[in-house]
């Protein structure tokens, strides 16, 4: 596709298309595209502006590193908020109003305090709490409209339009580009691959309310303590929760939101918190941006072949030109990698969630009924402190030491992956075929321009 004959550095604005335009578009898509797409939870009612614009950096950080990433979250919290909206039905004698995927989202992103007998500070409850406390008659469905909720909505619907324009815009003008045989640079087809992630994340979060802060709360008919001596799990306490006093509701997390935290964990003690702002309160005071929820088979099959393409993206630079031989072998390295980490990675990802996970839940379950006798060998209590190193030790973030491990050197060469293929992106700019400085020939397709 590139020509190699004629090689450019930088050149100056033309009439035309210089470096600084190749430059300046793609990352003002990509910038555009990784803060309008992201849509956080609602602050915690004591944090303050500067605590609520740090969450949206964060967000956007996550899918500057991994697109991908922002869409497991965001297609994770749609997938939830469409099971919320049918276990709702169930309860239509009993609610005033419609609940919608809007006030699933709502309740997934900390709308709802609850406060009561036994509660010392309100926390937030997502869908699947409100629901079981709404079906236990402990809480009345809150009251409270899609229209409401929509009035708490802050996004620019004027933004997102332009936002989406420029990301066609950009999409068009390089198939156009490819159609006639112009050079494309790598930065333009990375820019691409977000384009294609932000289409699919902007669609998942669609109904996901933006930038709200305000909150309502519900009062909760009895004891919180009672609430849980009735129906907790055998084994657990009054005393014995992490998150929320509610959190026996949510017995197992999703592979990818344990990996994450133990990442992020160690990027927080390395005073590195780049990802995530770390909730300190007890109970939370509000619901952290990045939980990974459960995918149904709709989102499943939505972001698969979304995640695939963005990975197989990168091969179809694999003869572009690069400004050395060493830059070309080791692009084509990082793309292989790239790809293979979304086939091969899904797939372990999978054997983890469906096997791995559930046996060595059992085996802890087991070592519990028999009274929690462990060997206390220095090597087990090493592994046991390498399986969960998170703050709260919340035992649903324990880890099996055989998915830590290959996940860990997966993980770790994806993320080099991706560094080198955004650092040579703009490495790439000081040598490029002369055609890429050509524009598009728009009078092919509309003669009369």
């Amino acid at each position: 596709m590139n020509n190699t004959t004629d090689l450019s550095s930088w050149v100056e604005e033309p009439s035309g298309r210089g470096t600084w335009t190749i430059l300046s578009t793609c990352l003002l898509t990509i910038s555009l595209c990784c803060w309008t797409s992201v849509c956080p939870n609602i602050p915690a009612q004591g944090d303050s502006y500067r605590s609520a614009l740090r969450d949206k950096v964060h967000l956007a950080a996550i899918g500057i590193l991994g697109p991908e990433f922002l869409l497991m979250i965001a297609i994770g919290q749609w997938s939830s908020a469409r099971s919320s909206v049918k276990k709702f039905r169930r309860l239509k004698p009993n609610i005033q109003n419609e609940w919608t995927v809007a006030h699933a989202f709502y309740a997934d992103m900390g709308g709802f305090l609850l406060d009561g007998p036994g509660i010392q500070s309100p926390f937030p409850i997502d869908a699947t709490q409100l629901l079981f406390l709404v079906e236990h008659r402990y809480v009345q469905c809150p009251d409270i409209t899609r229209k409401e909720i929509e009035d708490k909505n802050k996004s620019d619907g004027f933004t997102r339009c332009l936002v989406v324009c420029q990301a066609v815009w950009m999409l068009l003008n390089c198939i156009l580009r490819v159609a006639q045989g112009l050079a494309l640079t790598t930065l333009e087809l990375t820019t691409v691959s977000f384009v294609l992630v932000f289409f699919a994340t902007s669609f998942c979060w669609y109904h996901k309310p933006q930038d709200v802060s305000t909150t309502y709360t519900l009062t909760l008919g009895a004891n919180i303590n009672a609430v849980r001596e009735k129906h907790c799990p055998r084994g657990l306490v009054p005393e014995d929760w992490f998150s929320n006093p509610l959190d026996f509701l949510h017995p197992r997390f999703h592979i990818c939101h344990i990996l994450w935290h133990y990442y992020n964990a160690i990027l927080i003690r390395l005073h590195c918190p780049v990802f995530s702002r770390p909730v300190t309160a007890r109970p939370y005071d509000r619901i952290p941006n990045d939980i990974f929820p459960h995918l149904d088979t709709l989102a499943e099959s939505i972001a698969a072949p979304t995640i695939l393409g963005f990975g197989a993206l990168f091969m179809c630079a694999w003869n572009f030109h690069f400004p050395t031989g060493v830059e070309h072998t080791l692009w084509r390295v990082a793309a292989t990698y790239t790809l293979l980490f979304t086939i091969i990675g899904g797939t372990y990802v999978q054997f983890c969630l469906k096997v791995l996970l559930p046996r060595y839940a059992k085996a802890r379950e087991e070592e519990t009924n028999l009274g929690g006798m462990e060997r206390g060998t220095r090597l087990t209590r090493i592994a046991a402190k390498l399986r969960n190193i998170h703050p709260s030790k919340d035992p649903r973030l324990d880890i099996p030491l055989l998915a830590l491990g290959p996940m860990s050197v997966v993980c770790a060469l994806y993320c080099l992956s991706r560094v080198y293929i955004l650092a040579e992106d703009f490495a790439g700019l000081r040598s490029l075929p002369k055609s890429a400085f050509e524009t598009v020939e728009w009078e092919v397709y509309f003669p009369h321009w």
